[in-house]
């Protein structure tokens, strides 16, 4: 059958079309400035913010003999900042941002406390590093420039803490085994919010109908928000978590795990299905698609068998939520395109320094340029959000944060395969599509994700390259 296959004029026409277009995008431009790595360790060394770290380093542990932490806070949980980012980690998803706050600072000062006593750590020295402590220096910059000062200060303290705790997983998640132990914790508070979203879905919940356009999906009666309070934003947390949860099935071995890993999976796609949220729904259908050309190239074959039958075997109202992408006569869609219709007016005066964070900085603004006085509390795009809140400085800076972050992890995959490094990366590729069509930093605890999977994926492609470097030297 498979010789048949092959012989067919369909499978030829195929893996022609295949092999062309990898080659066309191996050798373009934009993959070759993402596979070259020209910045050399002593240029990292010699930047202010490792000499700052340096300096802040040894003033802790002058401060900390003097002191006697280390005889204080010996074994203490107090200097163990793992279990304290681990915590964070777990329990940002379910309980209140303020918590998570407080959570996070004390995984920082967990962190600052350890570094003082023990004399042999160093904080890890990547070339990202630079542009995510400048994006902070940005967001506090923005909060006091903004329209609405007082509101946007207290947005920035919570925004700069969620941003710098990517300090924290880089420098406390640090080998393979931390990694795999912290995405399964992720997976299993994943699913259990899962759970609660289909138990909401089968039980009903009225207050959901806000985020539907009732005359043109009248069969869809609910949209599940489990415990993120909005569809959209419950969406854009799944984003970040199925496509690591495919890697790990795919590369565990034992079928206990592997089942274990399919029923988490059944119920997290189940729980995304039912947000019935169509930017989402692309953005998973995006990251598991490169993550299986990743895994292996032939996926694209199966790829467009069930691009072809999907029309005959998923359910009419998904079908129909699909086909309305696009369609203005959605309200959804349309409010969303007045409204970046409406953002693009306003930046046209405001894109240098953006008007600061925060709804009433928005909605002080926006009206005076809204169309068909829509009225919104943000731009509903992830890019336009950043210029507005950032100006363009703030939003260049994101750029090279996210430049640095692909470029590290496509090198390292190249390097070396690593399919659970892919998940992470494709999972990022998701929450970014799905970004155009939403402001996927609304919510402060998906915000607090984000920075996790970009730590995660930092230190995953940094051990990739060692152990490279370390096979070559062998």
């Amino acid at each position: 059958m498979e010789k048949i296959l092959k012989q067919s004029f369909i499978y030829k026409i195929l893996a022609f079309l295949k092999s062309y277009f990898t080659k066309l995008i191996d050798k373009s431009i934009l993959v070759q400035a993402f596979l070259t790595d020209k910045f050399k360790r002593e240029n990292i060394e010699s930047s202010t913010i490792v000499k700052v770290l340096d300096w802040l380093l040894k003033w802790l542990r002058i401060i900390a003999r003097k002191l006697k932490f280390d005889k204080i806070f010996e074994n203490s949980i107090f200097a163990k900042p793992l279990i304290w980012a681990t915590i964070t980690i777990a329990l940002a998803p379910v309980i209140p941002t303020m918590m998570v706050l407080v959570l996070a600072i004390a995984s920082m000062l967990s962190l600052l406390l350890m570094a003082s006593i023990d004399e042999d750590f160093k904080f890890k020295r990547y070339r990202i590093n630079s542009w995510v402590f400048a994006f902070a220096i940005v967001i506090a910059i923005s909060s006091l420039i903004s329209i609405s000062m007082a509101e946007s200060i207290k947005i920035a303290m919570l925004m700069i803490a969620f941003v710098m705790f990517y300090f924290v997983v880089i420098n406390v998640i640090t080998t393979r085994k931390q990694i795999k132990t912290i995405l399964y914790v992720m997976l299993v508070i994943g699913t259990f919010t899962a759970i609660y979203g289909i138990y909401q879905y089968a039980f009903g919940d009225v207050y959901s109908q806000a985020w539907l356009d009732s005359d043109m999906f009248e069969d869809i009666k609910m949209r599940v928000y489990s415990t993120l309070e909005n569809p959209n934003v419950y969406g854009e947390y799944l984003l970040l978590i199925i496509p690591f949860t495919v890697s790990l099935f795919w590369t565990e071995k034992g079928w206990k795990k592997k089942l274990f890993l399919l029923v988490t999976l059944g119920i997290m796609g189940l729980a995304l299905i039912l947000t019935f949220s169509r930017g989402c729904w692309l953005g998973i259908i995006f990251s598991i698609a490169i993550l299986a050309l990743i895994i292996d190239k032939r996926f694209i074959f199966l790829g467009i068998l069930l691009l072809l039958l999907s029309p005959f075997i998923l359910p009419d109202t998904i079908i129909s939520r699909f086909t309305s992408i696009g369609n203005m006569e959605d309200t959804s869609t349309s409010y969303r395109v007045y409204i970046w219709m409406g953002t693009l007016s306003m930046l046209k005066d405001y894109w240098i320094s953006g008007v600061g964070m925060g709804i009433t900085s928005f909605n002080t603004i926006y009206p005076l340029y809204s169309y068909n006085n829509i009225k919104a509390p943000h731009s509903h795009n992830l890019y336009l959000q950043l210029i507005v809140e950032f100006g363009i400085v703030g939003f260049a800076v994101m750029i090279g944060v996210m430049y640095n972050y692909f470029k590290m992890a496509i090198i390292s995959m190249k390097a070396k395969k690593d399919i659970i490094l892919g998940g992470l990366m494709t999972g990022m590729m998701g929450f970014l599509l799905q970004s155009m069509t939403d402001h996927t930093w609304y919510n402060y605890r998906v915000v607090l994700i984000f920075w996790v999977i970009v730590g995660l994926t930092v230190t995953a492609s940094k051990i990739n390259l060692k152990e490279k470097e370390n096979d070559q030297n062998c």
